[in-house]
């Protein structure tokens, strides 16, 4: 069975892992004539006890976050991918990331980086891409960098 991939969701966080996942995600996209889906998530819950009612700092990180997402849309475009979105959402990276975004913009394969977290901090607050796997309702790749041993 051959499976076909319309809409990729990348989650872009500024890492080095999710700079991986997009790269991957670029030659997926080619390879399937597919949409690129560049996706951000600003974790208002981190915020909410620094900057309650302060929307300059939510500005500021909507900001960077389409300037990270543009420069990343221009590095597709120049690869040869025509179908480019770019997608910013403020919420629960976890949560939007395995159900909401996806199922809003159709998405048929979310591709993520690989945490850098040790096992006490997986243990602590989590891994984003573990959440992703047990509540995604599509496919998941999760994407490692080959040179780092764990």
């Amino acid at each position: 069975m051959s499976q076909k991939y319309e809409r990729i969701l990348v989650a872009i966080d500024g890492s080095y892992e999710s700079e991986l996942a997009f790269q991957k995600g670029v030659n997926v996209a080619l390879r399937n004539d597919a949409e690129l889906l560049l996706t951000h998530v600003i974790d208002t819950r981190a915020l909410q006890s620094v900057a309650t009612f302060d929307t300059y700092i939510y500005e500021k990180l909507e900001q960077e976050a389409k300037d990270v997402l543009s420069d990343y849309e221009k590095q597709a475009r120049d690869a040869g991918l025509t179908k480019v979105k770019q997608i910013i959402e403020f919420g629960n990276p976890k949560s939007l990331l395995a159900r909401d975004i996806p199922d809003k913009e159709k998405a048929d394969l979310i591709m993520v980086g690989a945490t850098g977290l040790n096992t006490f901090e997986r243990l602590l607050i989590g891994s984003s891409s573990e959440y992703i796997l047990r509540h995604a309702k599509v496919d998941l790749l999760v994407v490692r960098d080959s040179q780092k041993v764990f």
